[in-house]
């Protein structure tokens, strides 16, 4: 066979080397591609990417594409796949052989496949000449040998189908053949006899175990837009297929569980009722940080929420709920189980009555919600800015459903949730009154946490009339920010979801929003900043936003209003407009009815409501004006109508007084006319920090200076 091949490719390689160059492009393996025929080829590897997994393996090379250009494609995505914040360590393990085995699928016989493809183009060539389509070919000693490679090679073939056939009778004559190698001719992704990724596992990384990182994958420029990653529902169900080394978590000889059963990996699949239960990944979209939960639907107990194992089944409305496993419990022996339910016991009964002592110091002190004496507060802290909540209210007062109870109580949507700290309402005490949002109103309040600290919290509350569209927002909102991890970010503390009003209780900020601060600080209350507390401020913010950039969020709505302000001047960025890339398409839109904050926004938002993370840049340029101006309204003495056409003419605003002039040209830069030349929040970042960094020299320096002198 070898010997056969490597005579068929030195004859055909004389053949085409004068003629059939005129008319075929030449590769830089040697093989031929026309233009009215794509064809791909089998090749030995020997990059160093994907050594791993292909090392001197025969891999196909798409048409119009070299070995080499794949690698460096390869080489580029696996870098950005590296450095990436989006990739859950769980998921990060499949990326590279999941690309690998995309790029470059193994060719299961590729000499047979090469002599197929070479010995059909000595055959195209003919049929060409024949039919004398544009190039004229000399006829004698070289078609006699390409009738005779042609000639030899369909004889082997005869006698492989004829062997083939023996070996499986109870198939037809093509079906036999076709079962060993594919005949189909050019040779393609498709149709050639590959061996591509398990299609099981491919649909485990893309529908459950990295969902997430999947989408982002095929939308990146580097990624799924340069390499050809599979369609997961396309690939064949083929047992002789590439594995990426995914293991469904299971120990059938497990039959108890310890403690609260997060280890347990036994194959019980049915509650204490009898009810089957439900696949993991229907229920929870996402199981990047629970592997145990991938491809299975066994009783588990994922993050130990609860006592035991559990399942999610159908009851009898065709709800999922709910219920737990009926496992029992492991135990060495009898007398440690018995000492260990005698402590248990013992530890209940002091913890109870702490608690019944605790409880009844809290009703004497508590007070109710519903009757709470609080002040007017025309200050809108942790809530939804003014504009932004008439934005907010206009889209979620279409909607219609049933209570609070219909998503927070039904125990299928608790998944996606299992990763916040949960709270009841006697751990909450309300202060005060701050201002209302588009969710409810919003409270000062005062969270007392496990070990019995006190801390002062914002607590943004559900209103008990919600409508159902309302009620999802609320829930999405509390899924995205519970990511959110960074020390000028205003993070989610935990939530309230046993009971109503359901709440989001988050960082509280002492000195209120930025905008205020700025206001309470200015000439005409007989104060001022100084330049290294304005850089401070512009500091923290652009570090907050590149980290939510970084992440793939959009705020859509950054202003002064929107961020807080701590002790020792800390800022942090809240009310959150959050639109994520992966679900929008990279950027949202909204109805022509919406109340939009103009007066922050670039013409590509005002006019075709396109949010993206340079609308972001714009957006920031303006809060930086705002913060050098001392709170003032961007275009001020001007109405809605009025800004927009100002932002379309290019009339930007001017340099604040106190503003240097390195400062306002940052500010042009981020307010510039094409999106794609504003600049990044990482080099927004770099620059304010190096200003900063100056400046603290130059007062440290003028500080000492001045000690001196006295």
């Amino acid at each position: 066979m070898c010997n056969f091949c490597a005579c068929a490719f030195i004859v055909i390689g004389v053949i085409f080397s004068t003629d059939i160059r005129s008319y075929m492009g030449v590769t830089s393996y040697g093989y031929f591609i026309t233009d009215e025929i794509p064809t791909g080829i089998c090749q030995i590897y020997y990059g160093t990417t994907c050594k791993m997994y292909l090392s001197n393996k025969s891999v196909f090379i798409p048409p119009n594409l070299s070995l080499d250009e794949l690698e460096e494609r390869l080489r580029s995505a696996y870098g950005v796949i590296k450095e990436s914040k989006d990739m859950n360590p769980n998921c990060r393990i499949y990326a590279l052989p999941s690309l690998c085995y995309s790029t470059l699928p193994i060719c299961r016989t590729p000499e047979r496949t090469n002599l197929l493809y070479f010995a059909n183009r000595a055959a195209y060539k003919e049929r060409k000449y024949k039919k004398n389509i544009s190039v004229e070919f000399p006829v004698g000693t070289e078609n006699k040998l390409v009738h005779s490679v042609q000639k030899r090679f369909l004889e082997k073939n005869q006698k492989e189908r004829k062997l083939v056939l023996k070996r499986k009778s109870s198939q037809s004559f093509d079906d036999a053949f076709n079962g060993e190698i594919s005949s189909h001719y050019p040779p393609t992704k498709d149709t050639e006899n590959l061996r591509r990724i398990c299609r099981e596992e491919c649909e485990l990384v893309e529908n459950e175990l990295c969902q997430k990182e999947y989408a982002i994958a095929k939308r990146h420029p580097v990624i799924g837009q340069k390499l050809p990653l599979e369609e997961c529902a396309r690939l064949p169900r083929d047992s002789d297929c590439s594995h990426l080394g995914i293991e469904v978590d299971v120990d059938a000889s497990q039959s108890c569980y310890w403690k609260d059963g997060s280890s347990y990996r036994g194959t019980l699949a049915t509650s204490v009722s009898g009810k089957k239960c439900l696949r993991w990944s229907w229920l929870m979209k996402d199981l990047s940080d629970y592997p145990e939960l991938v491809g299975q639907n066994y009783c588990r107990n994922p993050g130990g929420i609860e006592e035991k194992p559990w399942c999610f089944v159908d009851d009898n409305s065709f709800n999922k709920v709910i219920e737990p496993c009926n496992i029992p419990r492991c135990t060495d022996n009898v007398w440690l189980y018995l000492f260990m339910a005698f402590t248990i016991l013992t530890s209940l009964i002091l913890t109870y009555a702490a608690l019944v002592t605790i409880r009844r110091r809290r009703r004497t002190e508590m007070t109710s919600i519903q009757h709470i004496n609080t002040p007017n507060a025309d200050k809108n802290i942790y809530g939804n800015s003014q504009i932004n909540s008439s934005v907010e209210m206009s889209r979620m007062n279409n909607g219609s459903g049933s209570g609070p109870s219909s998503i927070f109580l039904s125990n299928a949507e608790r998944g996606p949730l299992l990763k916040i700290p949960h709270y009841s309402l006697h751990d909450v005490e309300f202060v005060e009154e701050l201002g209302e949002g588009a969710f409810g109103k919003v409270y000062k309040g005062q969270l007392t946490t496990l070990g019995g600290e006190k801390t002062f919290v914002a607590i943004k509350a559900l209103k008990e009339d919600a409508s159902y569209k309302t009620q999802q927002d609320f829930k999405r909102e509390i899924e995205l920010i519970s990511d959110l991890k960074h020390d000028n970010i205003v993070c989610i503390l935990g939530v309230v979801l046993n009971k109503e009003p359901f709440c989001m209780l988050f960082e509280y900020m002492s000195n209120g929003d930025l905008h205020e601060f700025l206001i309470s600080n200015s000439p005409q209350e007989n104060k001022s900043l100084t330049q290294l507390e304005f850089l401070k401020i512009s500091v923290q913010i652009s570090e907050g936003m590149e980290y939510l950039s970084g992440h793939h969020y959009v705020h859509r709505d950054l202003a002064a209003r929107n961020c807080l302000v701590g002790e020792n001047l800390m800022v942090k960025i809240s009310d959150f407009g959050l639109s994520r890339d992966i679900y929008s398409s990279d950027y949202y839109r909204v109805q022509s009815k919406s109340l939009l904050p103009v007066r922050w926004m670039p013409s590509e938002s005002i006019l075709y409501g396109k949010f993206t993370t340079e609308s972001d840049v714009w957006s920031f340029g303006v809060v930086l004006w705002e913060i050098y101006s001392y709170g003032m309204q961007p275009y001020y003495g001007h109405n809605n109508q009025e800004v927009i056409n100002l932002v379309r003419s290019r009339q930007l605003l001017t340099c604040p007084e106190a503003c240097p002039s390195a400062v306002y040209s940052l500010m042009i830069e981020c307010w510039h006319e094409q999106s794609i030349r504003r600049p990044s929040f990482m080099e927004i970042t770099r620059r304010l920090k190096t200003w900063y960094e100056g400046q603290q020299q130059l007062t440290t320096l003028t500080s000492k200076v001045s000690h001196i002198s006295k």
